[in-house]
């Protein structure tokens, strides 16, 4: 593996995108896409990925386990453990008295003081949709290309739209070649009748 193919690894790491490393790690921006996709499929390169995936979550402490935890606390949370309400009072409750997965859930809090001194607490939560999305995807829960006809209509799809790009290539050809015959003939037209040709 050469330097340049180590930094693209380096840059995978940060930005978590193939193309976007290929462009930082020097390869032109109109082939980063292309490039970044050949060299995710060099073996070389994945294991330098994994080598440098699994050397930062041990240094960090992360693992699979603790997303999965996190995202779950952010999925399942229960605005009723964060907030105390009835028919005339709205309260945040006490830090202490919440659990660690309760405040991982808020992504901010914030409070304004009214013109009567009066003061307005906002909570807002991380998005529950999204972190259940990541969770699925995590456990492999989400079936969009999961069972054999799941697959066999995706490639079914797929072939028909390629047959149809094809044939829509051959149509815009002829189109194009009459269209070429058209604009030759119209430049090759004296003003006089361009002119009345127009209106």
């Amino acid at each position: 593996m050469n330097r340049r193919m180590q930094i693209f690894v380096n840059e995978y790491l940060i930005t978590m995108n193939a193309s976007e490393a290929a462009r930082r790690a020097g390869y032109k921006p109109h082939y980063a896409g292309l490039r970044g996709y050949q060299l995710m499929r060099r073996p070389d390169v994945q294991v330098a990925i994994r080598d440098a995936m699994d050397a930062r979550a041990k240094r960090t402490g992360i693992d699979a386990d603790r997303v999965v935890q996190e995202l779950a606390a952010i999925a399942f949370s229960d605005m009723r453990h964060i907030l105390d309400w009835g028919t005339n009072h709205v309260r945040l409750r006490p830090a202490e008295s919440m659990t660690a997965a309760d405040r991982a859930a808020i992504k901010s809090v914030s409070v304004r003081i009214g013109k009567r001194g009066c003061g307005h607490v906002r909570v807002r939560l991380h998005d529950k949709f999204a972190a259940l999305m990541m969770l699925e995807r995590h456990l492999g829960m989400d079936n969009s290309l999961g069972g054999a006809a799941a697959r066999a209509k995706f490639a079914r799809k797929l072939s028909d739209r390629v047959r149809y790009a094809f044939d829509r290539a051959d149509r815009m050809r002829a189109v194009g070649v009459l269209g070429r015959a058209r604009l030759a003939a119209k430049r090759a037209m004296p003003a006089q009748f361009k002119a009345k040709e127009g209106g």
